[in-house]
């Protein structure tokens, strides 16, 4: 029988972790759902944890705050649970429900509880392999769903903007070492997921401020550059955005183009007015293409803002920070996205930093990659990504 099993490895990032020797990490997991502690632990120590993704269902960890290695953090979190920890010969760490006891009757001497990865015999004789992947399909695919859905911020008839002109970030209102590393986190992310990239000189698109008064900021962008930075918005969707307390805000102007990346001519029939956070014009469509499963115009970033408010970040650390804006600027995420239990770094200013993940997660960057690797035309964009998710994510 094949035993579904969820797999965490996080990627490396530089400056995420604090640790205090070798083998072991600074770890702070407060008390929650078992599943979503363990998906925090591999985070931070980025070791790779297999576990039944049903079996630990309804189990709270039990808190973790101090220096562990990933084996003793493992421990920790799992307290009085009925599961045990075991390590596979290729240095995973597996999480697994105890087994009753046999009786005496019924043993045959072989009566050692087995793991993933080890290989046992059927009553027939014929071997069977358990076999650790990320977790069934079946499991992930209604929540990967979930979360493209709640994230993604679809245009009418365009589908979901991406960058086609190379990114050029800029980082305002940081020590220049500090700003150094959040645009070397855009730009890893963004190689990453094939997002292109400008030279070392270029124009600024992704513009990123950090100050302490950012509704003073957005007020005295929008009176001297109004155009450059908001695009041909409407006044009331500027003021709202404005007068909305959020320790980051994002505006997203976008244009919209043929599939081969060409803002289109005029022509018949013409694309109606576009308002809001894109720009306005006529949009040439070709009926020749046109089908109910193809977009004949997609939309494409021109330039994104990113105003976070400096006094809202106590106990962020830089790496965090960096991944989040990484996330917001390469996609247009929604503000106020309805995250539930997914492992993201989105979720940083729900609760406490030290709660949050400490960089990105498999699924945000599965998600970015995705999103970028999909056809723009597809009509069900948000569902190839989800597809695509799910490929990077189950392995």
């Amino acid at each position: 029988m094949i035993r579904a099993l969820l797999m965490v490895g996080m990627a490396t990032m530089a400056r995420l972790v604090l640790a205090a020797g070798p083998d072991t990490h600074l770890i702070s997991i407060p008390v929650e759902d078992l599943g979503t502690a363990l998906l925090s632990l591999a985070a931070v120590t980025h070791q790779q944890i297999a576990f039944d993704y049903k079996s630990v269902e309804g189990y709270k960890s039990t808190a973790l705050s101090g220096t562990y290695t990933a084996a003793e953090g493992l421990r920790v979190l799992i307290g009085a649970a009925p599961f045990l920890v075991r390590a596979t010969p290729s240095g995973v760490l597996t999480v697994a429900a105890k087994q009753a006891p046999i009786s005496a009757e019924a043993s045959t001497g072989t009566d050692r509880p087995s793991f993933p990865g080890e290989r046992t015999a059927s009553a027939s004789g014929a071997l069977q392999d358990e076999v650790i992947i990320s977790a069934s399909r079946t499991q992930l695919a209604p929540k990967v769903s979930a979360f493209v859905n709640a994230i993604s911020v679809p245009a009418q008839g365009e589908g979901l903007a991406r960058w086609h002109m190379p990114v050029c970030p800029q980082v305002t209102g940081l020590q220049r070492e500090d700003g150094e590393f959040v645009l070397w986190r855009i730009s890893e992310v963004a190689r990453a997921a094939g997002v292109p990239l400008a030279g070392e000189h270029c124009d600024p698109n992704l513009i990123v401020f950090l100050t302490l008064d950012p509704k003073q900021l957005l007020m005295d962008m929008e009176k001297r550059q109004r155009a450059v930075t908001f695009g041909h918005a409407a006044p009331v969707e500027i003021d709202e955005f404005i007068a909305t307390p959020r320790v980051v805000r994002v505006w997203y102007n976008s244009a919209v183009e043929s599939p081969d990346n060409f803002t289109p001519a005029h022509g018949f029939p013409p694309f109606a007015q576009m308002t809001g956070q894109g720009l306005v014009g006529n949009v040439t469509t070709d009926w020749e293409k046109a089908s109910r499963v193809t977009r004949t115009v997609v939309r494409a970033f021109t330039r994104v803002c990113i105003v976070v408010d400096k006094g809202h970040l106590q106990g962020v650390t830089l790496g965090q920070l960096a991944a989040y804006i990484a996330m917001v600027g390469l996609a247009q995420i929604k503000p106020d996205a309805q995250l539930s239990d997914a492992p993201t770094i989105l979720r940083l200013f729900d609760g406490t930093p030290q709660g949050a993940l400490p960089g990105m997660s498999d699924w945000d960057l599965a998600f970015i990659k995705s999103m970028y690797a999909t056809e723009q035309t597809v009509a069900v964009q948000r569902g190839e990504i989800a597809r695509g998710m799910l490929r990077e994510i189950v392995r």
